[in-house]
């Protein structure tokens, strides 16, 4: 069974690590000093996380971590310690891991708690002084890891950067952005930046029209693929736990910016990631979650005028796809897909007339 990171389950879950990956938090325990703490939080991603793990330990310029840290700056190879939490699988996934990878440190939770509270909960027991958060659903590309903890260890004043993230074909997914405003919002909810994706003005959120193969600044950087300086987090603070699903990383990154930490895209490293290949099945349930966190996090920021501002958007943004997606059941187009896609769209039409 492959699934995706998100369940249908009740939002107050509890946690169970298993027997010896939580009695000591590790960045108290001597002796062991990771460059970096490879964070991968899975909800029955069995599949997925197999290759994810393997590409990590497979990696020449990647070193399980047993010793002291490699000094700043002299990496030869990139210390690295990997924490999985399972969140309440049912595929096996846990056992898997237990079985394939001794050198994982494993929490299993009894009750799915989210991405972020899972993250919270492995990020509070990592001792790398980079955080690299990884979706199961994804994998590095050899030398990804050592390339970006070398960027965070060259740049003191950065406090995340991401990878160039490709889809399984090769071509380049969007994963770093700016900000959105209501314009941009806009521009996608009336496929104006998927007509005009180079377009500075009608795509900016998604760097449209700018230099892919530089490192630049950026404002946030999606969550499946993220590297964060250990002081950054401890100075931002931890995930937003009022989030159950996306936008907890936005919502960090946002904080960050407004402490006047900068982030980056770093193009140089890579990371394949499947995303909505792992989701689609779950899509009717998940997208709507997804966007009760992104008006969530529209309040927080900007406003409750803004976040109303935002749910009308989005209602002509869904209703615009909903139709599509009549069309297409109606020209008999793979109509189990667009059946899917026209029960993802309408359940969030009536998220998005929700009072919040």
């Amino acid at each position: 069974m492959i699934g995706n990171r998100y369940p249908e389950v009740s939002q107050n879950g509890s946690e169970q690590p298993n027997t010896g990956a939580a009695e000591t938090p590790a960045r108290e325990k001597q002796g062991v000093q990771p460059d970096c703490s490879v964070i991968v939080v899975s909800w029955n991603t069995h599949d997925y996380l197999a290759l994810c793990l393997h590409s990590i330990l497979s990696d020449p310029s990647v070193a399980v971590a047993s010793e002291g840290s490699t000094p700043a700056g002299q990496l030869s190879q990139t210390r690295v310690e990997i924490i999985v939490v399972d969140n309440a699988s049912i595929d096996g996934s846990a056992e898997m891991v237990a079985a394939n990878f001794p050198q994982v440190r494993l929490l299993v939770n009894n009750r799915n708690l989210g991405f972020a509270a899972a993250n919270n909960q492995a990020i509070a027991q990592a001792s790398g002084r980079v955080l690299f958060l990884l979706n199961p659903d994804a994998y590095v590309r050899p030398g990804a890891l050592h390339t970006l903890v070398g960027f965070l260890d060259e740049r003191p004043g950065v406090a995340a950067a991401g990878p160039n993230v490709l889809n399984p074909d090769g071509t380049w997914q969007a994963a770093a952005f700016r900000f959105a405003t209501l314009w941009d919002l806009f521009c996608e909810a009336v496929f104006l930046s998927v007509l005009f994706p180079h377009s500075r003005l009608f795509a900016r959120k998604e760097l449209g029209g700018f230099d892919r193969d530089r490192v630049r600044r950026v404002d946030w950087i999606q969550g499946c693929a993220l590297a964060i300086r250990r002081e950054a987090w401890d100075a931002v603070g931890p995930f937003d736990e009022g989030y159950w699903m996306y936008v907890e990383e936005l919502d960090w990154c946002r904080r960050a910016n407004q402490q006047g930490y900068r982030l980056y895209f770093t193009p140089d490293a890579e990371v394949v990631h499947y995303g909505k290949r792992a989701t689609a099945k779950a899509r009717a349930s998940v997208l709507p979650l997804g966007f009760r966190s992104h008006f969530r996090y529209f309040r927080k920021f900007d406003g409750r005028a803004t976040e109303l501002a935002v749910r009308a958007i989005t209602f002509v943004q869904m209703g615009l796809r909903a139709g599509v997606s009549v069309v297409m059941i109606a020209l008999g187009n793979d109509r189990d897909r667009w059946r899917e896609n026209l029960r993802a769209y309408t359940a969030v039409m009536r998220e998005a007339l929700r009072s919040g």
